[in-house]
């Protein structure tokens, strides 16, 4: 008699985000940083069961800022700047992919522009069928936020949450996890404000407070910062029952023990 291993499906499903300040130099347009990105592709591949996204950092913002594709099609250079947009943020996401193949990761890509459709910034459409196929195949699906037609603009940025909040939707992940270039989310901003105190938990009583304490981002962000971020996951922790956490991905071992389930320092974002 020989025991079954438990097949993936059964295995609990969690989303993982890599922020643009992780994966690229903010203050050089379109520079990756490719040692920590070969770093955090180690820490994720002993993981299963994970649908990795991440986010576009000096590559698509600049090029998004410059033309205010995140506006629509406004006038003659919209259509220009949101196809340099999307190019530039498909080389972000092939040098992520392609880390992870080299990594031993079996890798597989979803760019939301491939198929995503929105309407007023939210999308509405896209049918992530495939995407699920392949995760339950025991491929690492890999999304972006990314430049997608937009039935109200034209076009729209949607960004990683917003993709996470369209595939949490369909598949309701047990966990959220956000790693960006802090700690979590603080009464202050951190980089500004030495006497800064970490929030280490969100949820209804606090959450007001906490999104006036998030702010904006200092770098050239078209998806809001950190206030946007903690309002879309405490907005999925709140109808899809799942667990958030915002870690700092640039601490060695941090990416890596999160998805394992243990505790890191960080915010925990419980609607």
């Amino acid at each position: 008699m020989f025991l079954v291993p438990p097949i993936l499906t059964m295995q609990k499903l969690c989303l993982i985000k890599l922020g643009g300040s992780v994966l690229t130099d903010t203050t050089k347009p379109n520079t990756p940083k490719i040692e920590e990105i070969m770093r955090l592709a180690r820490e994720i591949r002993s993981t299963s069961r994970v649908i990795l996204g991440h986010g576009s950092g000096s590559f698509g913002h600049v090029t998004a800022h410059k033309y205010k594709v995140q506006d629509g099609l406004k006038n003659a250079n919209s259509m220009k700047g949101a196809a340099m947009t999307q190019n530039v943020a498909a080389k972000l996401h092939r040098i992520v992919v392609d880390e992870l193949v080299k990594a031993g990761v079996s890798a597989f890509s979803f760019p939301p522009s491939a198929g995503a459709i929105a309407r007023n910034g939210r999308i509405v459409r896209w049918d992530i069928s495939a995407l699920e196929e392949a995760l339950d195949k025991g491929f690492l699906p890999v999304t972006c936020g990314d430049v997608v037609v937009d039935l109200t603009k034209g076009v729209t940025i949607a960004s990683t949450e917003e993709v996470f909040r369209h595939i949490a939707q369909k598949l309701r992940p047990a966990r959220i996890i956000v790693g960006g270039d802090t700690d979590g989310v603080f009464t202050a901003n951190p980089k500004v404000h030495k006497n800064a105190k970490l929030i280490e938990r969100i949820d209804g009583s606090n959450i007001a407070n906490a999104l006036r304490s998030a702010g904006a981002s200092l770098k050239v962000d078209v998806t809001g910062g950190m206030r946007s971020k903690v309002a879309y996951l405490y907005d999925m922790s709140r109808k899809f029952g799942v667990e958030c956490r915002i870690i700092n991905a640039t601490v060695p071992g941090r990416v890596r023990d999160a998805l394992a389930g243990r505790r890191v320092r960080g915010t925990i974002i419980r609607a």
